[in-house]
């Protein structure tokens, strides 16, 4: 019976995969976070409209109920835990450590769980059509 066994190589720089992780993480929180969070003045609320299909009103229920959320802050901040807890693991690796395919493989795979939320939130985003001020009717 062979074995196989996964090539070990040279990190190449995870300390630097593990801080572009991490201002990604930071700019999705920053982007989850309010002004009055900060201490700043809260702008004036802006009224804006959207048409948004059926299919992606369906698809943010079906997300938010599996992910156990209530909004999209929540989702927010469920991928900034996400990628923020990779990127300081990653963190962890000293630049001259080997380490094997396998360890690799399941970090590439605990990063693909925050940034396929990311993705299908942005997918929704990309159906929401404006509707004109001047209009009084939605599509």
């Amino acid at each position: 019976m062979s074995t196989i066994t996964s090539p070990s190589r040279n990190v190449p720089d995870f300390t630097e995969l593990a801080e572009k992780l991490q201002a990604t993480a930071q700019a999705l929180l920053a982007i989850s976070s309010t002004t009055e969070e900060k201490g700043q003045e809260p702008p004036p609320p802006e009224i804006r409209s959207y048409s948004i299909p059926g299919f992606a009103v369906k698809k943010e229920r079906e997300m938010l109920q599996l992910l156990k959320a209530e909004s999209w802050q929540d989702i927010l901040d469920t991928i900034y835990d996400q990628l923020y807890t990779v990127a300081l693991l990653m963190q962890h690796f000293k630049a001259d450590k080997e380490i094997d395919g396998f360890s690799i493989q399941q970090m590439g795979n605990a990063l693909m769980a925050p940034l396929t939320m990311l993705n299908s939130l942005c997918s929704l985003v990309v159906e929401f059509q404006p509707v004109p001020e001047d209009s009084s009717e939605v599509e």
